[in-house]
This record gives C-alpha cells, sequence and structure tokens, in this order.
C-alpha cells in the first residue's frame, strides 16, 4: 500500500563525551524505533536516525533489513542528532515524526578532582560543601582518588520542531519515568504532550518496561490507551493512518 507518506524516526541512545576517550550514555538500544521505523516503510518513506550499529548493519544493502524505502542516518552524540535532525527536518516534507531517541537531558561541562568535602551544618535535606580542581584533559589521569563531573541541561529537541524548525505534521513525543503510578504518569505525560505541542506521546515507567507485562500508553489530546510494548510499532502505524489525513504537511 502506498501512500507517499515521508516519515522520520529516530532511535537508540545518544553519548556524551566526558574526555576523548570516555563518554556516559544511557541503557537504552533504540530496538523500539527500528521496529517502528520498519512498521511504516510500506507507507511510502521512512528515514531512520539511529545510533545503534547493528541497525546500520542490517540496514545497508545486503543486510537483513535492507530496503529502499528506508534510509538510515547514523549519530553517537547530542550534537551529531541536534544538526542531523535540523538539516533533515528543514530540507525534506516531512509528514510524520516518531522521536524514540533516548537523549541525554545533560552535557559535560567539566571534570574536577575533589580534594576535600564536608557536610553543611544543619542543612536539611543534606548539602556538602566540596574544594575541587580542575582535572579535565582529553585523557582524564586514573590516579585521583576521587572525582566529579559537572553538567549542565541540554536543549529539549522535541521542543524544537514546532518552535524553531515549523514543522506542521504529525509530532509523537516518547517519555520515560521512574518510581511513577501508572495514574501520575498518565498526568505527567499529558502535560508533557502539551508542552512539546505533540500531537501524541508515548509513555512508559522502567516498572513498566521491565515488568511481567511490558507496556505503554498512547495518549493523545482525547484518548489514552495502555498497550503491550510488542504492539507498539502496529499501533503507531494505525494511529498515523487514521491522523495524518486531517494534518497538514510541511
Amino acid at each position: 500500500m502506498e501512500q507517499g507518506f515521508h516519515i522520520l524516526v529516530t532511535a537508540g541512545p545518544t553519548r556524551t563525551p566526558l574526555d576523548d576517550v570516555r563518554y556516559w550514555a544511557n541503557i537504552f538500544t533504540g530496538n523500539t524505533g527500528l521496529q517502528i521505523a520498519l512498521a511504516m516503510r510500506d507507507l511510502g518513506h521512512v528515514t531512520l536516525l539511529t545510533s545503534n550499529q547493528d541497525h546500520l548493519a542490517r540496514l545497508k544493502p545486503g543486510g537483513a533489513d535492507y530496503d529502499a524505502r528506508l534510509t538510515v542516518i547514523p549519530f553517537v552524540t547530542f550534537n551529531d542528532l541536534d544538526l542531523a535532525l535540523a538539516k533533515t527536518v528543514l530540507s525534506q516534507a516531512l509528514s510524520a515524526v516518531f522521536m524514540t531517541a533516548a537523549v541525554s537531558d545533560y552535557q559535560s561541562a567539566g571534570a574536577f578532582g575533589i580534594e576535600s568535602s564536608h557536610p553543611v551544618a544543619g542543612s536539611n535535606p543534606p548539602r556538602w560543601q566540596w574544594v575541587v580542581r580542575d582535572i579535565q584533559k582529553p585523557k582524564i589521569a586514573s590516579n585521583h582518588a576521587h572525582i566529579a563531573f559537572a553538567a549542565t541541561p541540554t536543549p529539549k529537541l522535541i521542543d524544537k520542531f514546532r518552535r524553531e524548525w515549523n514543522f506542521h505534521g504529525l509530532l509523537c513525543k516518547f517519555k520515560l519515568e521512574a518510581g511513577l503510578s501508572e495514574e501520575d504518569l498518565k498526568t505527567k505525560a499529558q502535560a508533557s504532550r502539551i508542552h512539546s505541542q505533540a500531537d501524541v506521546i508515548v509513555a512508559n515507567t522502567l516498572e513498566m518496561v521491565y515488568g511481567a507485562d511490558p507496556a505503554a500508553y498512547i495518549i493523545d489530546a482525547t484518548s489514552c490507551q495502555r498497550i503491550p510494548r510488542g504492539a507498539l510499532p502496529q499501533q503507531l502505524r494505525a494511529y498515523l493512518l487514521r491522523t495524518l489525513p486531517r494534518k497538514p504537511h510541511r
């Protein structure tokens, strides 16, 4: 079935450099994003931005999942993904975006050796006062007894689609929380969807990901549906087909 849609999917974690040889990342693989991309490819053309090397191997010519209807673009860092998104959104007539990538919330702002640390008397909750020295180098030495990394927040890439890149198609945000009840998750996810001006959000908690019954919520302005995680790609495909003809494309 050829619909002529052009769909953008992001998948995998961003890596945040700590020095020239080390980085921090997160535990997610991006396989959900890959499965969403594969489920959408018969609707027109899919561009997949991924940091998962296995995805790149599977989708290259001769790979197990190669398909001319699917273009794959690699990224590693937050900045890589930011630049690739801007280029793709601003240069392509995209119909829909599924932002599944696990994007770092922080970027490194320096490495410091801790020379002393003392609790602040009377503080509640407890606070500590540290004396540190800058130890940032291309390769941070391994002989420090205690080190700390400063970090600054990264911009929310999902918020750039409407506010900076003027994207008018279907926008699907993904949100993961931990330690929330499912009722609190739904409330927080709806607020997050509205803040980012997304049409729909896919939300779950770590407990929902790794529990006995893996599931996620698909939430938009009028509905909230709990579905098995394995059904997510096909459910989002069906959602796109129901919704996209009513959305203006750019």
